[in-house]
């Protein structure tokens, strides 16, 4: 018997599925205080990405939200050396996934009304756009990644051109990526519907929508792209709230990231009126239940998928490595739920 318990524990393990004895995840009922563990932890590497920029950025939204000044502090003394030039924000190899971290100095610009910060992310910018090809950006992959990648800066620096380009990317990937049901695949050639590009997807638009202005040429375009995802991805939730590394497959695996990106897009698509609350709502919070429920008390996260690049089987996208423990990407992206969740329930 002994010996069966053993075999069942290694078979659950090697599926990634959580053992009996995992402590449980979070409470839903207080996203501010998720909130804080994750602020008080991430990011482990303060490097210039996508990722710890999330967690700076949500660092110091949660001050404002709170009141509690150790949550800017601690963001903006890990941004200090790339605000000051110290460690050079644009360094080789060029990536848009490294450049994107400059979203986090924009949002310094604004939240704690550091010039510097923003004049960094005005150059990131020009950097991404400075001698591209027609109607492109530098550095650009195809994937939904760059969705993300260039809205996130782009959006919160935007000139004219800049925000016309920017729609014009966006409406030029989705034609490309969205599928007829609403969904979109990775890239032309990753044709599956990998659940963290769906997330990059679908925060591109969001973030997009959020801050540039009402008169902008392309949001009705854009708000179309963003309606269509949202309903195709509510059609794929999990029964336990969350959605799958590929969303459309019932036996891959539930993952951390893409249900956190899309319960942010969702609640932030409420809080402005893009989508009826009535239907959504019920979807959010089970979404929400699900991101608390792979968030531990001391920070650390399960079921996260490891970084992916663009691959061309489902296999491919299914078989992608899962982090359980200590990960700044799934903390990142379940702080920025927890902030859009709170947010959303401060409003209402």
């Amino acid at each position: 018997m002994q010996g069966l318990t053993l075999l069942i524990a290694l078979l659950l393990a090697l599926l990634g599925a959580p053992p009996a004895a995992q402590a449980p995840g979070m409470n839903p009922a207080n996203p501010l205080a998720i909130a804080r563990v994750l602020a008080a932890r991430y990011p482990a590497q303060p490097i210039m990405s996508y990722i710890p920029a999330l967690s700076w950025s949500g660092s110091l939204r949660l001050s404002a939200l709170t009141g509690e000044p150790q949550w800017r502090e601690k963001a903006m003394k890990e941004m200090q050396p790339f605000i000051t030039g110290e460690t050079p924000a644009i360094a080789e190899p060029y990536r848009l996934t490294s450049l994107a971290g400059h979203l986090a100095l924009a949002d310094a610009g604004r939240l704690d009304h550091n010039d510097a910060a923003r004049g960094r992310a005005l150059v990131a910018a020009a950097f991404m756009t400075a001698e591209a090809p027609a109607g492109g950006f530098r550095f650009a992959t195809g994937w939904t990644d760059d969705m993300f990648m260039l809205s996130s800066v782009l959006s919160r620096t935007a000139t004219a051109e800049w925000a016309s380009r920017l729609g014009t990317m966006l409406t030029t990937y989705a034609g490309k990526l969205q599928r007829p049901d609403g969904l979109f695949i990775h890239a032309q050639d990753g044709p599956h519907a990998w659940g963290r590009g769906n997330g990059f997807a679908l925060l591109g638009v969001t973030e997009a929508l959020t801050r540039l202005p009402e008169s902008w040429p392309d949001r009705a375009a854009v708000l179309n792209i963003y309606r269509s995802h949202v309903k195709a991805l509510a059609a794929h939730q999990s029964d336990d709230g969350s959605w799958r590394q590929v969303v459309d497959e019932p036996t891959s695996y539930r993952e951390l990231t893409v249900t956190a990106m899309t319960v942010a897009a969702i609640a932030r698509g409420i809080a402005n009126g893009w989508i009826d609350r009535t239907t959504y709502e019920p979807i959010l919070d089970r979404g929400w239940n699900a991101v608390t429920a792979r968030v531990m008390a001391d920070g650390t996260v399960r079921d996260v998928c490891s970084g992916t690049g663009a691959g061309p089987t489902k296999e491919y996208y299914l078989n992608r490595p899962v982090v359980n423990g200590a990960d700044d990407r799934g903390g990142a992206m379940a702080l920025l739920a927890a902030l859009e969740v709170a947010e959303l329930r401060r409003a209402r």
